[in-house]
């Protein structure tokens, strides 16, 4: 069990930081919204969905984490020799989840700022326009599509 507690204790710092770049992202994206007078329950509410989809993530990936420590404490007890690959899953997913908050962290200063995105690094940022239409792929008829179990004619 000690090896158990040993995971854990090791999450604690790619979790703190990856919950501290959601908070900075909320922040940053609340003041883009007062700034540009767009304040939306139904945005904000989105957005922490969002994170708590990343939560899940990360409990995820500590589930696997746990579950790999303890397959393998009991391959190892009954001598099996199979294992499965202990991986620093929670840090792996928390390194994912900063990088997106960076990036909208960026996209949000932006909006607070506009002469942040001549910056030499943000320059190929594509500033989010909620306006925009959604990209949906969808099929006119899908008879057309259709194959029999013999083949298309």
């Amino acid at each position: 069990m000690g090896e158990i507690v040993e995971i854990a204790t090791a999450w604690g710092l790619p979790v703190l930081v990856a919950t501290v770049a959601m908070l900075g992202d909320i922040g940053t994206g609340f003041a883009g919204a007062v700034k540009t007078g767009e304040v939306a329950s139904g945005k904000m509410r989105e957005g922490l969905w969002h994170k708590a989809g990343f939560y899940g993530l990360i409990m995820l990936a500590a589930l696997y984490e746990v579950a790999a420590a303890l397959l393998n404490l009991d391959a190892a007890a009954a001598e099996i020799g199979v294992s499965l690959p202990e991986l620093p899953a929670v840090a792996a997913v928390c390194v994912y989840v900063l990088g997106t908050e960076f990036v909208s962290i960026c996209e949000n200063l932006i909006v607070i700022n506009p002469e942040i995105g001549e910056a030499p690094f943000l320059r190929s940022l594509v500033t989010h326009d909620p306006g925009a239409a959604d990209m949906t792929v969808s099929v006119d008829d899908i008879e057309d599509c259709a194959v029999s179990a013999e083949g298309s004619d």
